[in-house]
């Protein structure tokens, strides 16, 4: 099975198991270890990465929640939107943490889909601990609206 199979099947059990759920609340957004996320975050120009992490920050301290707060604010060190990977692209978050944690991620990650919205035409979103390992990855396909 190629990638863009793989990834596909994936997205479209993610979305089969979305449409079950009341929708993408914090206790809705499943994160896990992905084999399709990148072990590491790509390089990105780091001019790129630091505007993209304050838009994102200011975002989330003016709209987030309690929790998203808490998550992003002094947390955050890059974002990188929709970056070409292979044939298709993903968005990116490096943190300070350093390791992973259940509730953080989903807060990182449920604060970037209200600011990224549908448009974001990334298939996944992936977030990294400081010390550069994968801290947990979302189908953004499972989000959208099929």
């Amino acid at each position: 099975m190629n990638r863009a199979t793989a990834t596909l099947a994936t997205a479209t059990i993610a979305t089969g198991l979305l449409l079950t759920s009341c929708g993408p609340t914090d206790a809705a957004v499943t994160t896990r270890q992905s084999a399709f996320a990148p072990t590491a975050m790509p390089s990105v120009n780091g001019a790129e990465a630091g505007v993209g992490a304050s838009d994102f920050i200011r975002f989330v301290q003016e709209r987030g929640t309690s929790e998203q707060r808490a998550a992003v604010v002094g947390h955050i060190t890059g974002v990188v939107r929709s970056a070409a990977q292979g044939d298709h692209r993903n968005s990116y978050i490096a943190t300070d943490f350093p390791q992973s944690d259940d509730a953080t991620t989903r807060a990182v990650v449920n604060a970037y889909l209200a600011w990224a919205g549908p448009a974001d035409d990334a298939v996944m979103l992936v977030l990294y601990t400081a010390p550069g390992t994968v801290m947990g990855a979302v189908e953004l396909a499972s989000w959208r609206n099929p």
